[in-house]
């Protein structure tokens, strides 16, 4: 019997298998404009004051299997997430005044992916396992999936275009003193190729954003803020008596090292201080 054809999978498999080889300029061509019309960005403005949304979680593609550990601490006391994490993050936010008019104002439904620009680090490390990088803005982008797959490809056409895309955007913004190590630790995480031409690069004007309200970024500093605290509990050995993120979070909190929470409490209460510092003055 013949194998079936799944029409979700076509376009990519049309682009990456046929389009890239018989012509390889319609193919960067039509790769760059479907990056660029149909890729969600968080704001620059986002970047600069919550440049790392989750700093408590990282990647393990293992958690869900072969038993349900979603949401337990690893050892170092970080989150182990399947992407589920990441993918919800933008998930009550709409799109703002995107030229694609099925965007405007919308929230993004099923079929997209909240995809890592960089996969893999200067370390050789994958850019999801650690949390400076795992949740940092500008290694995140969210694209339909067909369209997501086509930057997976190491040195690819479509990863190389994206990842300029975002040094264009965040890599040269200016953030607060007290951000600066949290920042630059992430950045020097992410491999620096500078090949593409920067005439081949859009606009700023020309990429689509997610809309992104003050009680946004106030629910996630709250988040890190309780993550934090019930680490500093476990590190002093206290009880824990409220639930700190998910409840197998918190059980497991309750037999982590530590040592191992108060360091990353430590860290978390750091990079809050840095939060607070990048508030803008009122007027």
């Amino acid at each position: 019997m013949a194998k079936e054809v799944k029409g979700e999978n076509v376009l990519y498999h049309y682009l990456q298998k046929a389009l890239r080889t018989e012509d390889v300029w319609l193919y960067q061509m039509l790769v760059a404009r479907l990056v660029v019309s149909l890729g969600v960005w968080f704001p620059v403005d986002v970047y600069r004051r919550l440049p790392i949304p989750l700093p408590f979680v990282v990647r393990d593609t293992k958690c869900r299997r072969p038993v349900d550990e979603w949401g337990a601490p690893d050892a170092n006391g970080y989150f182990r997430d399947d992407n589920t994490m990441i993918k919800n993050l933008p998930k009550a936010l709409s799109v703002g005044d995107s030229h694609f008019q099925e965007y405007r104002g919308r929230r993004l439904g099923t079929g997209f992916i909240a995809a890592h620009i960089w996969r893999e680090t200067t370390e050789g490390a994958l850019a999801s396992r650690l949390a400076p990088t795992n949740s940092f803005i500008p290694n995140l982008v969210w694209l339909p999936s067909n369209v997501a797959k086509l930057t997976d490809a190491e040195g690819s056409f479509a990863q190389t275009f994206v990842q300029e895309i975002s040094r264009k955007l965040y890599a040269d913004e200016e953030v607060s003193e007290p951000m600066r190590p949290f920042v630059d630790e992430a950045w020097s995480l992410l491999p620096n190729q500078r090949d593409f031409p920067i005439e081949g690069l859009p606009d700023r004007e020309e990429l689509n954003y997610f809309s992104v309200p003050d009680k946004f970024i106030d629910s996630q500093v709250e988040r890190i803020r309780k993550v934090a605290a019930g680490l500093e509990a476990r590190g002093r050995c206290e009880i824990l008596a409220t639930k700190v993120q998910s409840s197998r979070y918190t059980e497991g909190l309750r037999a982590l090292d530590p040592e191992a929470a108060k360091a990353l409490s430590d860290k978390l209460h750091g990079y809050l201080e840095a939060i607070e510092a990048s508030v803008p003055p009122t007027v």
